[in-house]
């Protein structure tokens, strides 16, 4: 029995002394460590697990500046492992990737324009700045409305003030070309209608006109259909195919041919800036050059171009801009 006790002793002395000796190579060759993953990858190794997570949870809890929160989604998870001394440990690369996962969002303090946010600064004395920067520079006629608002930016980059005034400038610059195209297209309607007030109260009522067919009125004026893509630009009168058209006035002959969605087409200037068109004609009787009177017939009523049925398309035309025919004619 005690041949055995001592055989068994030597035995755990031998397998202890064996266990010592691996542990010692072990540690001598390899080093614990905590390998850190985020989102199921390994993005490092660290020795302070402790230390990296109170500096993770300094970075979400910080409040400096205008900083109104930090939210993690995602928390690396650490694995204890025993990795090659060769192997580096890299404890702040690892807490600089943690950091780039977390979402800071600042409160800021936006400028709008009509109610709308335009720009974002860090603090509402830098917004008071800009409003009274800009205030010199916006024309009255622009009514351009600053205010100031609390806002929140999850942006990576704490916003400046160069930024927004930038952002401002650029819905300034907006506004002013739209003003300046607007009043530019108000002019040319008012030259416009200023010289259809000319033509109507002088030049084509002083002209005797003459009604150029019989007929039932089928479109109007400034009328719209699937037809067009735009309003009618004339009258359009409908009677039987081959009707004769006769020009409302005396004129010369400027264009006798086919012309796109008119069909055939005739038209008559009659001096100072009028014209007339005749549409969708059937047959053309006169040539370019030709001097017409009420008395002559320049063509007869057809369905040519964009066209449903017989009937003739009317223009009457001041300085290139069409004007509305029954002023003058089908009262």
């Amino acid at each position: 029995m005690k041949y055995y006790t001592k055989e068994m002793s030597k035995i755990m002395k031998i397998a202890l002394i064996g266990f010592l000796v691996i542990t010692v190579i072990t540690l001598i060759k390899y080093k614990p460590v905590y390998a850190v993953t985020l989102s199921g990858e390994t993005i490092g190794y660290i020795v302070d697990r402790e230390n990296i997570e109170s500096k993770i949870n300094n970075y979400i809890n910080e409040k400096d500046g205008n900083i109104a929160f930090r939210v993690a989604n995602e928390l690396p998870k650490f694995d204890l492992k025993l990795v090659s001394r060769a192997d580096h440990t890299i404890d702040e690369s690892v807490f600089e990737i943690v950091k780039g996962s977390i979402v800071t969002t600042y409160q800021t303090y936006a400028i709008t324009i009509d109610g709308e946010v335009k720009a974002q600064v860090a603090s509402e004395e830098e917004a008071m700045q800009i409003i009274e920067e800009m205030k010199g520079s916006i024309p009255a006629e622009l009514e351009m409305k600053l205010g100031i608002v609390t806002d929140y930016t999850n942006n990576s980059e704490k916003p400046t003030k160069e930024a927004a005034m930038a952002s401002i400038n650029e819905v300034k610059n907006q506004k002013e070309t739209d003003y300046n195209n607007q009043k530019a297209a108000q002019a040319k309607e008012a030259a416009i209608a200023s010289t259809t007030k000319v033509a109507a109260s002088g030049k084509i009522e002083g002209m005797q006109l003459s009604i150029p067919v019989k007929g039932m009125i089928s479109s109007r004026y400034g009328s719209r259909s699937s037809r067009r893509s735009s309003a009618h630009t004339g009258l359009d009168i409908a009677t039987s195919q081959g009707t004769g058209i006769r020009p409302i006035a005396s004129g010369t002959v400027t264009y006798s041919d086919e012309k796109g969605t008119y069909g055939n087409l005739v038209i008559v200037s009659h001096g100072n800036g009028i014209e007339s068109y005749y549409a969708h004609c059937n047959s053309l009787y006169v040539n370019v050059g030709d001097v017409v009177d009420t008395n002559s017939t320049i063509a007869s009523v057809g369905s040519t171009g964009n066209s449903t049925g017989p009937h003739l398309h009317l223009e009457i035309r001041v300085n290139g801009s069409p004007v509305n025919p029954q002023q003058y004619l089908y009262k």
